[in-house]
């Protein structure tokens, strides 16, 4: 479809030729809708930086890097990370949501009733647990929406099964199952309860149960600690990364329990001087002991 010229308004006469006044005004009509045309094809442009899954020839010049580093710190959806050679890369969050976590180890004593809880557990025929549960993840709440694909049942409340095959009626689910719901009580003797979904859940744990924490946000992480990140970029420069999997993870402990500062005070001080006096006139003796023997 041909363009629609805005309608030229009449310029007076006595200021030019008609002829010569109405073909400056059209040039001039058809000047600002071009401009406008093409102003709004600029910003339609994707703009180039960090590199992503887009189409067409952006999409062909896009590399992929993985590396390590420290992170420095995040600001909004981009993170900041030093990496192994010193250079800083700014990294940009990946579109979905489970594709960023944060990872650490937990003890039980981090454990609060109400928190979001996962466990995988197999099923026997009867729908029992065939064996304790030997690992719990901790994980903050994320809008499903926002995880395609299976990923959705690790933040569903539930008892999702592994298997895709369709139960009969009222049969129990049996095989391997992914629980997914919040804690209502791990008590000391190993009995595990959760509310997933509309299902209680009550099993037992092992001995060598392993509590870790996989949060989709950096909202726990600190300055410092390692980072993974694979991604694209638009080359030359690979310091402006998409991410496609961002990783932090820590060497604390959450839920250990800090050992209480040391505290100088002049008692202290006072002890530590009447201890080293004791101590010299308790070798008197020895060193005069000696000496008698000698003189013998």
């Amino acid at each position: 479809m041909l363009p629609v010229f805005p309608s030229p308004v009449p310029l007076p006469l006595a200021h030019a030729h008609r002829g010569e006044s109405i073909g400056r005004h059209w040039i001039a009509a058809a000047c600002v809708w071009l401009s406008l045309v093409f102003a709004g094809t600029v910003h339609a442009v994707p703009q180039t930086g960090f590199g992503g899954s887009g189409n067409g020839a952006t999409a062909a010049a896009n590399e992929v890097t993985e590396f390590e580093g420290k992170l420095k710190g995040v600001r909004g959806n981009i993170v900041t990370v030093t990496r192994d050679d010193g250079v800083d890369c700014l990294v940009m969050f990946p579109k979905e949501a489970d594709l960023i976590e944060f990872s650490a180890t937990a003890l039980p004593a981090y454990l609060r009733r109400g928190m979001l809880v996962r466990f995988s557990s197999v099923l026997g025929p009867t729908g029992m647990p065939l064996a304790p549960v030997d690992r719990i993840e901790i994980f903050a709440p994320v809008n499903p929406a926002t995880v395609s694909g299976s990923g959705k049942d690790n933040y569903t409340p539930g008892v999702h099964s592994a298997s895709k095959e369709r139960k009969a009626r009222n049969a129990p689910m049996t095989g391997k199952v992914t629980v997914v719901g919040s804690l209502l009580m791990l008590s000391p003797d190993g009995r595990l309860g959760v509310q997933a979904g509309k299902t209680p859940v009550q099993t037992m744990v092992s001995p060598q149960l392993k509590l870790e924490i996989r949060a989709n946000n950096l909202s726990m992480a600190q300055e410092g600690e390692a980072v993974k990140v694979s991604g694209f970029y638009q080359p030359p420069d690979d310091t402006k990364v998409q991410a496609e999997r961002i990783t932090v993870t820590t060497d604390r402990i959450f839920g250990e329990t800090p050992p209480p500062a040391a505290r100088r005070t002049r008692r202290t001080r006072k002890e530590k001087e009447a201890q080293t006096k004791t101590e010299a006139t308790a070798e008197t003796p020895e060193v005069e002991a000696a000496d008698v023997m000698e003189a013998e």
